[in-house]
């Protein structure tokens, strides 16, 4: 049974006639008529019309089978309707994953101009760390990811978006607070503000320390960015932080890190064994500027 047949098939129940069908589908009579018999041998042999004079009418199981057909041709024009929806953008949906600093300082502006053009697409957030978003792009949780580098190549595209270096975040009131940079090696005594254990911020920072000639004393573990910047204005630590997480923030004192200079590699990043959704495709293209 196939969907030319049942098209074929309410068209000769509309008409109840054989050739007015077979003109309204451009079809030759004979043609007609043998797309019946096969539509009968697909149901088993079963007789789907009769012949009444030069019309036809319907079987007691023609008319069952109409209610069907019509049911059917109807879902697949809404299946189609809804895929030409979709490669038009005019419906679907896109899941993003991204670090909150990204998430909280970058992404409304890029979110807000694809929106302005595809209104009608759905925008999912994911925030967590790239050792997350990497098992939630894995797991088809999202569509994207917004990593910091290094991530795997194997089963990954990644197309780099910027760099941007690490800051020393501290309270108004503290020592350092008028200064413009700082070594790491002269935060050996400082209590330190970190980022989740599995956030890739918090071993860079922690292997960064011990580059440097000490292990941090952690006074916070586990706080994210919007957190860890509150408890460094509230003095209780020092937070190294990206730039990007520090944009407009003037309730704290931001030092350059020096010697060495700090920095993260931020990606665009999508699985190479999956096809991508139009809207995620325009997505990346609107995230990459």
């Amino acid at each position: 049974m196939e969907l030319q047949h049942l098209r074929m098939f309410i068209t000769v129940a509309k008409h109840a006639h054989v050739s007015r069908a077979a003109t309204e589908l451009h079809m030759a009579q004979p043609a007609v008529s043998r797309m019946i018999h096969e539509l009968e041998r697909s149901c088993g042999g079963v007789a789907l019309v009769e012949k009444i004079g030069r019309n036809v009418r319907l079987t007691e199981a023609g008319e069952a089978l109409v209610v069907h057909a019509q049911s059917i041709l109807a879902e697949v024009s809404a299946a189609e309707a809804t895929m030409r929806a979709r490669k038009g953008l005019l419906a679907g949906r896109v899941s993003i994953g991204t670090p909150p600093s990204v998430g909280v300082r970058l992404l409304p502006k890029n979110l807000s101009a694809f929106h302005q053009t595809y209104p009608d697409i759905e925008l999912r957030i994911h925030q967590a760390g790239t050792n997350q978003l990497l098992q939630l792009l894995e797991l088809g949780e999202i569509d994207i990811a917004i990593a910091t580098l290094p991530v795997p190549s194997k089963n990954h595209v990644i197309v780099p978006m910027f760099d941007e270096p690490l800051v020393a975040v501290v309270s108004m009131e503290h020592r350092y607070a008028t200064r413009h940079r700082v070594m790491l090696a002269e935060l050996a005594d400082e209590g330190f503000l970190l980022y989740p254990a599995g956030y890739e911020m918090h071993d860079v920072i922690v292997s960064a320390c011990r580059a440097a000639g000490f292990v941090p004393r952690v006074v916070v573990d586990g706080g994210d960015v919007a957190l860890l910047l509150r408890l460094a204005e509230a003095n209780l630590g020092i937070a190294l932080v990206p730039r990007l997480a520090v944009t407009g923030e003037e309730d704290v004192a931001v030092l350059e890190i020096t010697q060495p200079t700090l920095q993260r590699t931020m990606a665009v990043v999508y699985r190479s064994d999956r096809t991508l959704s139009a809207a995620s495709q325009v997505m990346i293209r609107t995230l990459l500027g």
